[in-house]
């Protein structure tokens, strides 16, 4: 059941925000391929699912990846050939790939992180745990002890009072992840040690994703990418910080944990 779960919650949430950050593009006045775009997030997604399930075709799951990517990117080019009337044709091109790659391929390293072991869901809720402490930190500390202003012209409210409050949380909660899961993150490796580590580049790629999105919101002039979760925006507020955190933990599992 959970299996399934998250399979519906990454094909869903991904798809919504992929289609969410093309909506900010066009808000900035660049035409995109949001459709063309947002089947590729899913196709992503449900393929690298399939052959990752398939315990015997797992190495095609790269493969897979590449072949996604190459048939949008071929595919984005053939759709632009009819567009007489579009004056940003390259930027439209360039806008609907940039929009797979930083959310769909990205986000695809949930997947491999739930797949990288036989405690691979458990791996998954220590990364979201940890990077939404990051999220819990930052805004606590940042709204109590905030002073200095990190990036105004991006985030005018995150304050490095916040950041490393953020960074704390994360350090905080990836310690206590790891000492009360000992028999699932144990299991793979995942030491004190390690989690010191991973809470410090786990909480810092938290700030950096939510900075990210930030940027591009603010450069389309956007406040939030949509409005699906009152109170929080959309659905690519709600896993911008994931986006970055998935791939550093998936790197950091298969470089520096047996």
């Amino acid at each position: 059941m959970l299996f399934r779960s998250l399979y519906i919650f990454m094909n869903v949430v991904l798809a919504i925000a992929t289609w969410e950050f093309y909506r900010i593009c066009e808000a900035k006045g660049i035409p995109t391929y949001k459709f063309w775009g947002t089947v590729g997030t899913i196709a992503l997604i449900s393929g690298s699912w399939f052959f990752y399930r398939r315990g015997d075709r797992v190495e095609l799951s790269y493969d897979f990846d590449i072949l996604i990517l190459l048939v949008f990117t071929l595919g984005v080019f053939i759709r632009q050939f009819p567009q007489k009337l579009n004056p940003q044709g390259i930027a439209t091109m360039a806008v609907t790939l940039f929009g797979l790659l930083y959310v769909a391929w990205l986000g695809n390293f949930i997947t491999r992180i739930n797949f990288a072991s036989p405690q691979g869901r458990y791996l998954v809720m220590y990364l979201t745990v940890v990077t939404k402490f990051t999220d819990i930190g930052a805004y606590l500390i940042g709204s109590t002890l905030g002073r200095h202003k990190m990036i105004p012209r991006i985030s005018p409210k995150k304050t490095w009072e916040g950041t490393a409050g953020g960074i704390v949380f994360a350090m905080g909660s990836s310690v206590l992840c790891v000492k009360w899961m000992p028999g699932t993150l144990g299991a793979v490796g995942l030491t004190l040690p390690h989690a010191l580590i991973l809470g410090l580049l786990l909480g810092a790629a938290a700030v950096v994703g939510d900075l990210a999105e930030s940027l591009i919101k603010r450069e389309a002039g956007v406040k939030d990418s949509g409005t699906i979760l009152p109170g929080h925006g959309g659905a690519l507020d709600l896993v911008d910080s994931l986006l970055f955190t998935a791939p550093l933990l998936y790197v950091y599992l298969r470089l520096f944990v047996a």
